[in-house]
């Protein structure tokens, strides 16, 4: 294979960044304006390997994300996911490092078990001016997007968290969680809605109401708590007509951003992929790492054509731990597994809901021909009904005594796609980058690493507290009884 020089060039320079070696001066890379910086949350390789298979037999074209990686502009790295008190993160701790620079305890948002609160990125960036926005599929309160704005000693504490976007003044934020926002909903009953309208923003709870919106700062609100699944949205005409896809969200929030003086910030979060991983619901994390691909593809279309924005794309962790497992002689079976994802118009949500608290087997083969379009046999469906009845037949695992669980290896002997658990997992996670200053992303990097990576290109920079694993624990001890926590973590 032979390279010309101003590839050489090029790829000496990538390797300089890459080994954190100086660059010569006139090499030194722009720095970006704006910084849109998408997640998939909960996503592992195998959750992107299979949205590309499923579209290449379906629709004969790769995934959008499939189609970057192969892109002469683009940078693909991996990175490493680990919390303060944990290999395994949760999605406030993993965002958190990304929005302070600091490993945090599982479970808080940019804060340390004593206390200390933690400088964020959307405060910093506020600080020199940059518009700030967060999009998202779950309740904008939640873990993904609070990790970029808010301080909390505990993800659940989503209330607050409202509270703390105010305060800051995040320009544009978008995504579910109205039982949050609502007086009738609110423990205290504050209506934070006419707080954020009397702070001159444009309150919009409909997806009409949003196509309207031309300027100004902007609070949308789409759902009681989060969207639906994509699935579930793509087959009910009521949520199509009201509620607005992951892709539409973001195009709307970038053309309300964009022109700002000083650049803008805006985090995307495809959540709903980490949701449908935790319930080993193979539609419900396919359709909506599609969908949230989608929405990476105007993201990277605007960057291509401004010139002066950074792209990122990654997840917090990977969760499930699924695979297309191969089936069959040579395994031919596999690929016929995957293609059953066509037939799916539903996520287990309603799935389960259609089944019934006491459903018999034949209800559970019933419903899930009409649904997903796979015949189970007797045994299937009456392993499905005896877990709705509390009963398990999945051997001696902790990772599989749930109704999902269940229904996971039960539809994987169709799909051919089993799980590992229901819980996020210490893999790496995959890193894609483009525009100015995407070589600095190249390599294994720490998730930490990414909150001074975007400081850099407003010539910030930052040092928060730092705390060890081992005075962590001891404070987290005196408050374990204090805060109330999660069984599971769904981020």
């Amino acid at each position: 294979m032979r390279f010309t020089r101003r590839e050489l060039i090029g790829a000496g320079i990538a390797g300089l960044a890459a080994n954190g070696l100086p660059l010569p001066p006139s090499a030194k890379p722009k720095k970006a304006k704006n910084i849109i910086f998408c997640v998939a949350d909960g996503m592992g390789i195998a959750t992107l390997s299979m949205a590309d298979q499923f579209q290449k037999i379906h629709h004969g074209r790769s995934s959008y994300w499939a189609q970057l990686l192969d892109q002469p502009d683009v940078v693909n790295a991996l990175q490493e996911t680990r919390s303060l008190n944990s290999l395994v993160t949760d999605s406030s701790a993993a965002s958190s490092a990304w929005g302070s620079g600091r490993h945090i305890w599982n479970g808080q948002v940019n804060m340390f078990p004593d206390g200390t609160k933690l400088r964020t990125i959307a405060n910093l960036m506020h600080s020199v001016g940059v518009r700030c926005g967060f999009v998202t599929t779950t309740t904008i309160t939640h873990a993904t997007p609070a990790g970029f704005g808010a301080q909390r000693m505990q993800r659940d504490m989503e209330e607050g968290i409202a509270e703390d976007y105010l305060a800051e003044g995040i320009e544009v934020i978008m995504g579910g969680g109205d039982k949050f926002l609502s007086a009738t909903a609110r423990k205290d009953k504050r209506d934070l809605y006419a707080d954020f309208a009397r702070a001159g923003y444009s309150v919009v709870r409909h997806k009409d109401e949003l196509a309207k919106v031309r300027g100004g700062k902007v609070l949308g609100v789409f759902g009681l708590s989060h969207l639906p699944f994509t699935v579930d949205r793509d087959n009910d005409p009521a949520l199509i007509a009201s509620v607005p896809t992951l892709a539409e969200m973001a195009g709307k929030a970038i053309s309300l951003l964009k022109g700002s003086r000083n650049g803008f910030l805006l985090q995307i979060e495809g959540g709903k992929v980490d949701h449908g991983n935790h319930a080993n619901d193979l539609a419900a994390a396919v359709y909506d790492q599609i969908a949230f691909e989608e929405a990476v593809r105007v993201a990277v279309e605007f960057a291509r054509k401004d010139g002066e924005t950074l792209v990122v794309i990654t997840a917090d962790h990977a969760t499930g731990g699924p695979a297309l497992n191969g089936d069959g002689k040579e395994y031919i079976d596999s690929t016929a597994g995957l293609k059953t994802l066509a037939r799916m118009r539903a996520s287990y949500t309603p799935l389960i809901a259609e089944m019934g608290l006491s459903a018999s087997p034949a209800r559970v083969r019933e419903v899930v021909e009409a649904r997903l379009g796979i015949q189970l046999t007797a045994d299937e469906g009456a392993m499905i009904s005896e877990a709705i009845a509390g009963k398990w037949r999945t051997g001696g695992s902790k990772f599989e005594r749930s109704v999902n669980s269940a229904l996971g290896i039960v539809l994987g002997n169709h799909s051919r796609v089993q799980w590992t658990g229901g819980n996020h997992t210490s893999d790496h996670v995959l890193v894609t980058a483009l525009g100015p200053g995407s070589e600095a992303f190249a390599g294994l990097t720490e998730n930490i690493r990414m909150f001074d990576l975007m400081l850099a290109h407003k010539d910030l920079k930052w040092s928060n507290p730092t705390m060890s694993f081992a005075d962590a624990a001891q404070h987290y001890e005196k408050i374990r009884g204090q805060v109330a926590r999660e069984a599971l973590h769904w981020e």
